[in-house]
C-alpha cells in the first residue's frame, strides 16, 4: 500500500475560536505546531529531492487553471504533456498542493517511488472542480482521488515563496505558454512534444513543483470569513511569512538551504506595519470583499492577488449558492436529477416533486440556475464536502450528503 493514501483515513481539525496579540503569538498557537513533525517533514524533504533528480518525473505547473465563462476552452488542469525523454508536466491549481499540506499535517510521509505511483493514477486532485471542457482532454480525473478537505475545515493554505512569480525574473507563462486544445491526443489523453524541455525551462519548473508542495514552503492559517483582524488576507502577510521563514531556516538549517537554492531565491519585503489583535472563529463570518489591489501601477502584486483569489473565490461562491439553494434541497432533489440530467427543467422538478412546486417560479428557476453553476463549475463533489463538514447541518443531512460523496465521489 502506498503510504500516502492513510490520508484518505486521517480526519483533520476544524479551524477552533481563538486570539493571538500579533504576529508572533499567532505563530506560536497555530504555525509553530504544523512543524513539529521534524523527522516526516525531512523524510519528505529528501524524497522531494530524489524525484525531481529522478529519471521520468511529472511535474506540476501551477497555470491556467481560472478563466471566464466565455473562455472555458482555455483551462488546462490536468493536461498532461510528455516529452520525448519521458519527463511529463500537467497543469493544476493550488487544491493540487493543499494535498501535501494535508500530508505533513497528518504526519505521513513519503517515498520518491510512492510520489511516482501516485501520479501515475489517472485519479488525482488537480483542481478545485474540472469544467465539462476540461474533462474532455484532461489525464487527470479528481473522481475517486486522494484529497486533504481543508477548506472545508476553515483553513487556506499560504506559500511563503509565492509559487505564480519571483524565479529571478523569470516569467511562467512566457517559459510555458498555453497550448492549443488541439495538440492533444483525445485518447492517450496526453500531448506529446517533439522537443525536450531546454536547461532555464527545466531549472523553472523544478522551482516551481517546490515550492508548490516542499513542506518548508507552505503554511495553514484560518480562511479569510473565520479570521478578523486589520487586514485583508492572514496568510499573505509578509511580517507572519517572514516569521515563518526564519524559523525554518534554523530548525531545518540543511533542509531550508537546499529548498532555498532548488527553489530560486527570492526576497520578501519587511513589513511596516506590525499587526495586532488577531481573532479567528470555528464558524465562519460574512466579510466584505476588500481584495481588490490598491496599486493599478503594480502588476506584479496586481497578478498575484488574482492567482491566489480565484480558487478562493469558487469556493465561497459554492458556500453561498448552497445557502441559496437551500442544502436539503440540493442533496435531495437537484444533485440526482442534474445528475442523470443537466437538462432538465424547473417545470420537470415542481411536477416530480411536490415540495419542489411549493417555491415560487422564481424561486424555481433560481435554485436549479444556481445548481446548474455549481456542476458547470465541476464544483458538485466539493458541494457534497462542503456539506458534509458543515457545522450547522443536522446529522441526517450530513448522512445524506456523506452517502451521495461515496456513491460519486471518492
Amino acid at each position: 500500500m502506498n503510504n500516502i493514501d492513510k490520508i484518505r483515513e486521517y480526519k483533520f481539525e476544524n479551524v477552533k475560536n481563538g486570539k493571538a496579540l500579533n504576529i508572533p503569538d499567532f505563530f506560536e498557537k497555530i504555525i509553530k505546531p504544523q512543524f513539529e513533525n521534524v523527522n516526516v517533514i525531512t523524510q519528505i524533504h529528501n524524497s522531494l529531492i530524489e524525484y525531481i533528480n529522478s529519471a521520468r518525473p511529472i511535474f506540476f505547473l501551477r497555470l491556467y487553471g481560472s478563466f471566464p465563462k466565455d473562455k472555458y476552452d482555455l483551462l488546462r488542469r490536468g493536461f498532461v504533456t510528455e516529452y520525448p525523454n519521458k519527463t511529463r508536466m500537467s497543469f493544476c491549481d493550488n487544491t493540487f498542493s493543499l494535498l501535501f499540506a494535508g500530508l505533513k499535517n497528518a504526519n505521513i510521509s513519503y517515498s520518491s517511488s510512492e510520489l511516482t505511483e501516485l501520479f501515475l493514477r489517472k485519479e488525482l486532485i488537480v483542481g478545485f472542480g474540472q469544467t465539462s471542457k476540461e474533462k474532455e482532454l484532461s489525464f487527470y480525473t479528481p473522481q475517486k482521488a486522494l484529497r486533504a478537505n481543508l477548506n472545508t475545515k476553515g483553513w487556506y493554505q499560504a506559500h511563503i515563496k509565492p509559487t505564480g512569480y519571483g524565479y529571478e525574473n523569470l516569467n511562467l507563462k512566457q517559459y510555458f505558454p498555453n497550448p492549443n486544445r488541439n495538440e492533444w491526443n483525445g485518447i492517450e489523453k496526453i500531448r506529446y512534444t517533439e522537443n525536450n524541455l531546454s536547461k532555464e525551462q527545466l531549472e523553472l519548473l523544478k522551482a516551481h513543483f517546490l515550492r508548490l508542495i516542499h513542506p518548508l514552503n507552505s503554511i495553514l492559517v484560518p480562511k479569510r470569513n473565520h479570521v478578523e483582524y486589520g487586514g485583508v488576507n492572514l496568510g499573505e502577510e509578509n511580517e507572519l511569512l517572514i516569521h515563518t521563514r526564519n524559523f525554518l531556516k534554523n530548525k531545518f538549517k540543511n533542509e531550508y538551504k537546499i529548498f532555498d537554492e532548488l527553489s530560486m531565491q527570492y526576497e520578501l519585503q519587511e513589513s511596516k506595519l506590525k499587526i495586532q489583535n488577531i481573532k479567528w472563529f470555528e464558524t465562519p463570518k460574512t466579510i466584505k470583499n476588500k481584495s481588490k489591489v490598491k496599486s493599478k501601477e503594480d502588476e506584479t502584486l496586481k497578478e498575484k492577488a488574482i492567482n491566489k483569489s480565484t480558487e478562493v473565490e469558487l469556493e465561497e461562491n459554492v458556500d453561498k449558492w448552497l445557502k441559496a439553494i437551500g442544502k436539503d434541497i440540493f442533496l435531495t432533489v437537484l444533485f440526482p436529477e442534474l445528475k442523470k440530467n443537466m437538462e432538465i427543467s424547473y417545470q420537470e422538478l415542481a411536477n416530480k416533486y411536490e415540495r419542489y412546486s411549493h417555491f415560487t417560479i422564481n424561486s424555481q428557476r433560481s435554485r436549479l440556475s444556481k445548481a446548474k453553476t455549481i456542476f458547470k463549475n465541476g464544483v458538485e463533489n466539493e458541494a457534497l464536502l462542503n456539506i458534509i463538514d458543515s457545522l450547522k447541518v443536522d446529522e441526517k443531512t450530513r448522512i445524506i450528503a456523506s452517502e451521495l460523496y461515496n456513491k460519486y465521489g471518492s
